[in-house]
């Protein structure tokens, strides 16, 4: 069957212990005890801002059908369930599944509770439902740790999910049809259509910096390669020298080369990713067009307000070309999950209720992101449209870099600082990726 989404990762969110207690609507406020489990469920995300709110409208309809009161958390350290679980110190009712890593283990240790047991008798449905790759593991194998599959069992609830690869572009600048493969896509001339470069990139993310260019070489790598293959890379099982992840190196280089992006290399490494896409709304445009994920709008109407810039009717993406016919149904991007760390009456019903059309509808209403059930219906035209990427994607992969050993990912992202400054250095990176994948993977 499918691959899996990437869960989100952690690196959009500054890190450090949020101490943000929402009670969802009428909530008195204070810790949930197991005396009033069924009344009272503890909730941690990692969400801030928008995504914060969207999920407390969520929980308000869960709150006045039940009257449980929802005590909402927001933690930024991704690492605080780990800190909890290994001090043997509590743990809150429900919170995001733990790093792939440590699925197996939790299981083992009975930390995280089965999403049957979770839902019942909703737990067909919630498989109907729900993107395949979300909750299916691979053919003939029963764990996929990716999506917190074990024996068979799951053990996180998908709830919402976005995509990778898309090339965003302003209507009213580029109107020529979307190319059907990477090299017509690289065969666009953009004065034809008044812009100076064919794409703009930013890699800046602070100490994260690089992340932006591993979505775009993944998505080039699994488009040239088959799941297993990629997969594999993924786990150290490919070196970085193998010759089809260099050729994923080079085609990135096309993307990234001086002829094609908008301002050379000073301007890629230096531009943050949130700002990238701005020279497409500029006169004249700079580029003709940006690859990022669905999140992305949301910067094109913050940074232009004055614009009133509306999804499908100036700006739009299409889905990311093809590289090899053959690997077409490979497909990138990540999700968000719950898992249920204490079975209380309280969480077993707002898990039942976060996997329901009703909850989900009101995060696609609210903008900003993908649902993971099937049937969500958006106003948004562009969020339509990536529903249905998703929903034709045969493979649905993470992120490389996101499921990489620390030290890896971070090798990865500077190498991909390194070759888009120096083209010519790409053999060295390769080889010193070499050296790093042999020893993180030793000891991770």
């Amino acid at each position: 069957m499918a691959e899996v989404l990437a869960k989100l990762s952690y690196r959009a969110v500054a890190l450090g212990l949020g101490a943000l207690l929402l009670a969802a609507a009428c909530s008195s406020g204070g810790n949930t005890t197991q005396g009033a489990s069924s009344t009272d469920v503890t909730v941690w995300t990692a969400w801030g801002g928008a995504e914060l709110k969207a999920y407390q409208d969520v929980l308000k309809p869960f709150h006045d059908q039940t009257g449980i009161n929802v005590h909402l958390t927001t933690v930024r350290d991704a690492n605080q369930l780990a800190i909890n679980v290994d001090a043997g110190t509590s743990l809150p009712d429900i919170a995001p599944g733990p790093s792939v890593d440590k699925v197996k283990d939790w299981v083992s240790k009975g930390v995280m509770k089965p999403v049957e047991t979770a839902l019942g008798d909703q737990f067909t449905a919630y498989i109907n439902n729900t993107y395949p790759a979300l909750t299916t593991a691979p053919s003939g194998q029963s764990d996929d740790l990716y999506i917190g599959i074990v024996g068979g069992k799951h053990y996180e609830e998908m709830v919402k999910t976005q995509v990778k690869g898309l090339f965003w572009y302003n209507k009213k600048v580029f109107t020529g049809a979307a190319p059907k493969t990477f090299d017509d896509l690289l065969a666009i001339n953009p004065a034809q259509y008044g812009a100076q470069k064919l794409f703009c990139v930013g890699l800046e993310s602070g100490s994260a910096s690089g992340w932006p260019a591993s979505d775009q070489i993944d998505n080039i790598i699994m488009r040239q390669n088959d799941a297993t293959f990629y997969t594999n890379w993924i786990q150290g099982k490919v070196k970085f020298s193998d010759p089809q992840i260099k050729l994923g190196y080079q085609t990135y280089l096309k993307e990234v080369s001086p002829a094609n992006v908008y301002g050379g290399p000073n301007t890629v490494l230096s531009t943050n990713f949130g700002k990238a896409g701005d020279p497409l709304f500029k006169t004249p445009p700079g580029c003709l067009f940006l690859e990022q994920a669905t999140f992305i709008p949301s910067f094109f109407t913050q940074d232009f307000p004055s614009l009133n810039l509306k999804a499908g009717t100036d700006f739009d993406f299409f889905a990311h070309p093809s590289v090899n016919p053959a690997y077409d149904g490979n497909v990138n991007g990540f999700y968000d999950n719950f898992a249920m760390y204490n079975d209380t009456p309280a969480a077993r019903k707002l898990m039942q209720y976060m996997a329901t059309a009703p909850a989900q509808q009101i995060w696609a209403n609210d903008g900003g992101t993908l649902a993971a059930i099937k049937s969500i219906t958006y106003n948004d035209p562009v969020y339509a449209n990536a529903a249905k990427v998703a929903a034709g994607a045969k493979n649905l992969l993470v992120t490389a870099g996101d499921f990489m050993p620390s030290d890896m990912q971070a090798a990865f992202w500077k190498s991909l600082l390194n070759v888009t400054n120096n083209p010519g250095s790409l053999d060295s990176e390769l080889a010193r990726l070499d050296q790093v994948q042999k020893a993180a993977y030793a000891s991770s």
